[in-house]
């Protein structure tokens, strides 16, 4: 029986694709799974991919992304599970070269699994062929961990922040954005909007935490449109439990993808018990429920009256999160996850232990022949 896998996804660390990887893998081997994670970009071909399966005798392979990972789980003679992470089924999907290859992906796969409802029906849109029984629907889980990071000790050791503060005598209202900083996210779409805030209201910053995740990206669009902008404070990605610490401490977080598969950020927000306002696009609502979880926002000039309603609100600052945790433990907990994921891997198990009985019994058992 197959107890070694290869989970393949884009390893960006503090990345929303990471935390879910190494989440699925903590679940297989919780049970007893060698799991290996790795990175496709790492491999320099298809041929050094295949000697690492040969030689570590992998059973199963699961990859977050049916382009990136896909291309190399359909050229494997393996069961393998895709999950669709977002930017390869809303964005890599217009490309009709990109998307010969998920579609040849999503045939070959055993399971396709879906963060939500919105995402399965876009892939049955996508390969109206796919077998229903092939497509699984599993909400990412949320696990969060606070540090002791201290942010506003942090943001009084900016000089620019220290002098607008010191000079308010007000403690900031900080409003995060957290995530990875690449094209998709559109880090710098409410810039503008809180420049005009903070130059109203002194205590109102943005803050974005996220690596750069895209050097043409950050050095054309996304440093010009922060560096020494009055109101936004730029942090590179930290670790996890800091990330944490950092929505606790904040006022509410902040959503401005063009599009999401399932933003783990805003997962975290909720569990921590934080108020959301995020981008009115697919992925976000199959999440937040406008008014009773989290608040939505059509364009810049809407999230700023539903952000100014919030902060004169402390009414609806509590319902919301009430809401939001209750939601989260609810449709968003491990345990339910780990139960789906392994059901998923034991599934794979058996149709190879079902191969192998079925080659054993076609060969021929060679002994004496009598006439």
């Amino acid at each position: 029986m197959p107890h070694t896998l290869i989970l393949l996804s884009p390893l960006a660390k503090r990345g929303g694709n990471y935390c879910t990887i190494k989440r699925i893998r903590n679940h297989l081997k919780s049970i007893g799974y060698k799991c290996h994670l790795e990175d496709p970009k790492l491999f320099q071909n298809h041929d050094e991919f295949v000697r690492m399966v040969d030689e570590d005798n992998i059973g199963i392979l699961i990859g977050i992304h049916a382009l990136r990972t896909g291309a190399f789980m359909k050229e494997s003679n393996l069961p393998y599970i895709v999950i669709l992470g977002g930017t390869d089924i809303n964005e890599f999907s217009k490309d009709s070269h990109s998307l010969d290859i998920m579609t040849e992906v999503i045939t070959k796969a055993k399971f396709v699994v879906c963060f939500s409802s919105t995402i399965r029906d876009k892939a049955l849109a996508l390969w109206p062929n796919i077998s229903l029984s092939k497509l699984a629907l599993i909400p990412q889980a949320v696990h969060t961990c606070v540090s002791s990071f201290n942010l506003m000790s942090y943001l009084f050791s900016q000089p620019e922040v220290n002098s607008l503060m010191t000079s308010s005598f007000q403690k900031p209202v900080v409003f995060s954005l957290i995530g990875g900083i690449r094209p998709v996210k559109n880090s710098t779409y409410l810039i503008p909007t809180f420049q005009e805030w903070h130059a109203r209201d002194k205590r109102i910053l943005l803050l974005i935490v996220g690596p750069k995740l895209d050097e043409h990206y950050c050095s054309t669009v996304f440093e010009p449109a922060v560096n020494k902008r009055p109101g936004v404070v730029y942090i590179p990605g930290l670790p996890m439990e800091d990330t944490h610490a950092i929505m606790s401490q904040s006022f509410a977080v902040v959503n401005s993808s063009d599009s999401e598969g399932m933003c783990l950020a805003i997962l975290e927000a909720m569990h921590i018990g934080v108020p959301v306002l995020a981008r009115n696009i697919p992925g976000n609502k199959a999440i937040v429920q406008d008014g009773v979880t989290g608040l939505l926002y059509d364009s810049p000039q809407e999230f700023i009256e539903k952000a100014e309603s919030l902060t004169q609100c402390p009414d609806a600052y509590v319902t919301l999160t009430k809401n939001a945790k209750e939601y989260v433990h609810t449709y968003h907990n491990l345990e339910d996850e780990r139960k789906k994921y392994v059901s998923l891997v034991e599934c794979c198990i058996k149709d190879i232990l079902a191969s192998i009985s079925s080659v054993a019994k076609s060969v021929p058992v060679h002994g004496d022949i009598t006439a």
